[in-house]
C-alpha cells in the first residue's frame, strides 16, 4: 500500500505512544481478569494467561512493529481493526486518508 500524506504521518507518529498505551492497558486489564478468576485453578490461570500474552503480543507486533511511512496505511487498518483509533483520531486525518480507510 502506498504512503499517506505527510501531515497524517506526523500526526500518527505523535500519537503512536498513546495508541500503544491504550492497547497495553486493554491487554493488562484482561490479564488481571484472568488472574482474578477464583473459579480457575492456578494452572488453568497460567495456561489462559500464557495464551492471552502470546495472542496479544502478535496484535502489538502487527500494529506497532516496523512502523514506517511506507506501510503506515496497513498499520492504520490494523489499528482500526483492533479498535484503537477513536473518532477523534480519525477526525485528525486528512479527508484523503479517511476516504481510503472507508473504502477498505
Amino acid at each position: 500500500m502506498d504512503a499517506i500524506p505527510e501531515r497524517d504521518w506526523q500526526y500518527l507518529r505523535r500519537v503512536q505512544g498513546q495508541l500503544l498505551e491504550a492497547l497495553c492497558a486493554r491487554i493488562n486489564g484482561e490479564a488481571s481478569r484472568i488472574m482474578a478468576n477464583h473459579y480457575l485453578k492456578e494452572h488453568e490461570k497460567f495456561l489462559q494467561l500464557y495464551a492471552h500474552v502470546v495472542t496479544q503480543n502478535a496484535v502489538v507486533a502487527d500494529c506497532f512493529d516496523d512502523w514506517r511511512r511506507s506501510n503506515i496505511f496497513l498499520k492504520l487498518l490494523l489499528l482500526r481493526e483492533n479498535r484503537l483509533l477513536t473518532d477523534e483520531h480519525l477526525s485528525k486525518l486528512s479527508a484523503e486518508t479517511q476516504r481510503r480507510l472507508n473504502t477498505v
